[in-house]
């Protein structure tokens, strides 16, 4: 987000635009992440169904960075209630989301939204966790932000979350540091996944598969549109955004990464009731 438009929105709608939240409405889905897994693009493509409507803009953080501005603030960034009325008259129903990849890594986050809106569904999609890390490696790399190299980047981290373990269990590994990157602790979905699953129904979350996205997005948007009980409709923009083109990474480097991830797989795939065909 640019500086003119953070001050947009997070100064100016929340004096003037809040005031207006309470003829306006809640989110009916969130798409809680994972960074760097293709929540841009279903971002983007979604509201090409006509009963979906996306938030002004995405990676808000209202549940966990910006819960204490109220909820008029946060919906100050959807519809009206007019607008609702008017478009579920038309199409049947009308279903509004936001997207913020953040919220997938706090069990805190969850415990907020379910204050709100109980009834909200959930949707996460996932990506090969060692092609995540490094696809996130090399985006802090781009903005100059990272200046060790991939190899030295995740011993660093390994060597520092095995002494996280050690000296105080795995529950601490929810907590992110601004301090570090977190290349690898993102891609432990079932550590970030495991409180929204004892939050939330399972019936109310939706895990689906970046490289499955990939490959026939048509029965991606097909599994999302019965998730939220909406009738199919053809997607017809079919470009994924935010492709990264970066130098392969070594075949010893994704080796060991292999090894270290297989363990949190296993535990993912039993948490979801899924197992995913990651091509390591």
């Amino acid at each position: 987000m640019s500086f003119y438009s953070f001050v947009y929105h997070q100064l100016l709608k929340r004096h003037y635009f809040a005031i207006t939240g309470p003829n306006r409405v809640l989110p009916d889905f969130l798409i809680i992440g994972a960074k760097r897994c293709g929540t841009t693009s279903l971002f983007s493509h979604l509201p090409e169904h006509p009963s979906i409507a996306k938030s002004h803009h995405d990676n808000m953080g209202f549940f966990n960075d910006n819960f204490h501005l109220g909820v008029n603030w946060y919906k100050s960034f959807f519809p009206t209630k007019s607008y609702k009325k008017k478009i579920k008259k038309k199409y049947g129903k009308f279903l509004t989301f936001d997207v913020t990849t953040t919220y997938m890594e706090s069990k805190r986050t969850a415990e907020n939204i379910i204050k709100i809106k109980p009834e909200i569904k959930i949707i996460v999609i996932l990506r090969n966790p060692i092609d995540r890390a490094y696809s996130q490696f090399n985006v802090s790399v781009k903005e100059k932000t990272e200046e060790l190299s991939f190899d030295d980047a995740i011993n660093e981290e390994i060597n520092r979350l095995e002494m996280e373990i050690s000296e105080n269990g795995e529950e601490r590994l929810l907590e992110f540091s601004r301090e570090h990157r977190h290349y690898i602790k993102k891609s432990l979905y079932a550590m970030q996944l495991k409180p929204w699953f004892e939050i939330f129904p399972r019936k109310n979350i939706l895990v689906l598969s970046t490289e499955i996205f990939k490959e026939n997005d048509k029965d991606t948007y097909k599994e999302i549109f019965e998730f939220l009980d909406i009738p199919e409709v053809q997607i017809l923009n079919k470009q994924h955004m935010q492709k990264g083109e970066y130098s392969p990474m070594s075949e010893e480097t994704r080796k060991k990464l292999r090894g270290f991830f297989d363990k949190y797989n296993t535990e993912l795939f039993e948490l979801v009731g899924k197992k995913f065909d990651w091509n390591y």
